[in-house]
């Protein structure tokens, strides 16, 4: 991965030059620019598909000098596309994914974004007319961000470097809305000025005026109620998509749990053959959060070796400080900061890190997926009881709230907010609107995991995961966002997710396909979770809930003006 910078800079060339090197994590093989005419392009490289310097950024071909290209991310597709572009003539100088991405557009201008694969944001400047293409990828899983402030567009991978040149101001409304309910309005950040570029999107930047259109939309089609047929496609998918994001000229690495997703993809780059080392983490120290007892079950059951890394809290208060430098905006909790500890350890030895992000919102793995499925299937309920017990109690009950009719939803979310509400009233910020909840709290199922893919929990997961990789200059990779698996699952009848109360029901299936039924059918699951509490303490002495988390991240945020 890398970083894009730039856009308009009249002749505010060094300003812009120093901006770019807040960015240099995201790229620290090699920077390079491009300045003409009151436009500069400034790029970060991280080399991990030809390592040679003819694939350094910004890339221009002697075959169409007129287009200037920064890129940040893979086309893990690009092997394919620069076949059937050689066999109508097209020539290639480098062995780089960049080169082919030019030579898609040339090829087919905004239809060219309909066949990658991979995970992209990228502009591409047309010095004849001046203008801008700009793109992003399906999921948002590579970030944008951009300003047309003073009818001037300026663009960036990571909003530091737009503050650098642009300042630093709240837009308070948003803050209120990420203080309380940990997100915000589609497209905004919690600074003035600075638009998130649409995911799925391309736009064309001339004469001062952007226009922005969709190229790619998800919909629910319930079509595949076979289940072996399902396990068939799911197994074709996953290993296709896996492979694809295996290609790479530096070595692999892999994050695993012990749970469902990351032992999949384990199991499925060992049958591959490819070469890829494991990493696990664990907080060992406090045994509620330790995984290291299911890492060392994955060992033994694939044969493989995963190097634990035994997390602490010692550095807790630097960690705290570039977590948020990292990230840039306010964050839900310290959940992610057991990915920042495991992604701060893998950087020091690779430079690619592949995990199994995405899988829980496709598939149905939250607590509020299962509570909406159980809550309309009472069968289902009883088998959830039989599995969980009081735990199935507390999902139902979310799945009834959901049930509500919105006076009513509007009024249980008053309440459920009462602390936070006095305590934006407290610090001078008018509490939100809370119409923004509703759409979290819709009652399908399917419906709920199409909100959670598009605008809720994965667009906020791969946007912590991103920050948090590239801060130490590592590569993220998730197989389980390809399109044509979160399109596969979108296609999948409900009941193939939620079965004889089992989550992500055809997952689990494919696992016990491949004989790992204690992985399967494992009812413990943590995921990357962090000790929230523990970590508020050391940071401040008290405990607190996670408006006050929110809270401190901001206050650090505000370090910045």
């Amino acid at each position: 991965m890398c970083s894009v910078f730039g856009g308009e800079i009249g002749d505010r060339v060094e300003e812009f030059k120093e901006a770019n090197a807040t960015l240099i994590h995201r790229g620290p093989d090699f920077s390079g620019e491009f300045v003409e005419g009151g436009v500069g392009l400034f790029h970060n490289r991280l080399s991990i598909i030809d390592l040679d310097s003819g694939a350094n950024q910004p890339f221009i071909s002697s075959l169409y000098p007129h287009l200037v290209l920064i890129f940040n991310g893979e086309i893990y597709n690009y092997l394919e596309l620069k076949e059937e572009l050689a066999k109508e003539g097209v020539e290639f100088r480098t062995t780089s994914d960049t080169e082919v991405l030019l030579a898609m557009y040339v090829k087919y201008d905004k239809d060219s974004l309909r066949y990658l694969n991979g995970d992209f944001a990228f502009v591409i400047f047309d010095t004849r007319d001046k203008s801008f293409f700009l793109a992003r990828d399906r999921l948002g899983n590579k970030p944008l961000f951009y300003s047309l402030k003073n009818n001037k567009l300026i663009f960036s991978s990571e909003i530091k470097a737009l503050l650098k040149v642009l300042g630093v101001e709240f837009d308070r409304d948003e803050v209120s809305k990420w203080l309380l309910f940990s997100n915000g309005s589609s497209g905004k950040t919690i600074y003035k000025d600075i638009l998130e570029f649409p995911k799925a999107h391309f736009g064309v930047y001339k004469n001062s005026k952007l226009h922005l259109e969709r190229y790619w939309d998800l919909r629910i089609d319930n079509v595949i109620c076979d289940e072996a047929l399902a396990l068939e496609e799911l197994e074709t998918l996953l290993s296709d998509s896996l492979l694809l994001r295996m290609r790479s000229d530096v070595p692999l690495s892999m994050s695993v749990s012990g749970g469902i997703d990351s032992t999949l993809l384990a199991y499925v780059a060992k049958n591959l053959g490819k070469s890829c080392e494991f990493f696990g983490l664990s907080f060992d120290e406090f045994y509620q959060f330790g995984e290291g007892e299911y890492i060392r079950k994955l060992e033994d059951s694939l044969k493989i070796n995963v190097n634990i890394i035994n997390a602490n809290l010692e550095s807790i208060r630097d960690d705290f400080r570039n977590l948020v430098f990292a990230q840039d905006e306010i964050f839900r909790s310290f959940s992610i900061y057991a990915q920042f500890l495991l992604f701060k350890e893998v950087s020091k030895t690779h430079k690619v890190i592949i995990g199994g992000q995405g899988a829980d919102e496709c598939f149905g793995g939250y607590y509020h997926h299962v509570g909406r499925y159980i809550y309309k299937n009472k069968e289902e309920f009883e088998n959830r009881v039989n599995l969980y017990g009081k735990d199935a109690l507390d999902e139902y009950v979310f799945g009834l709230k959901c049930s509500l009719g919105d006076k009513l939803k509007l009024r249980l979310f008053m309440r459920d907010n009462e602390y936070g509400i006095n305590k934006l009233q407290e610090f001078g910020f008018n509490p939100p609107s809370f119409e923004h909840l509703l759409d979290r709290f819709k009652e399908s199922f399917d419906e709920g995991l199409l909100l959670d893919v598009l605008y809720f929990n994965l667009p906020n997961l791969l946007r912590y995961e991103d920050r948090n990789s590239m801060f130490f200059s590592l590569e993220n990779r998730t197989p389980f966002t390809d399109f044509r698996l979160v399109e596969f699952a979108f296609r999948l009848d409900s009941s193939l997710k939620f079965k004889n109360g089992y989550s992500k029901y055809i997952l689990r299936k494919l696992l016990s396909k491949y004989f790992l039924d204690e992985f399967a059918w494992r009812l413990d699951k943590k995921g990357f979770i962090a000790p929230e509490s523990l970590c508020y303490s050391k940071l401040f002495g008290v405990s607190g809930n996670l408006f006050d988390i929110r809270l401190a991240i901001f206050r650090e945020l505000e370090k910045r003006k």
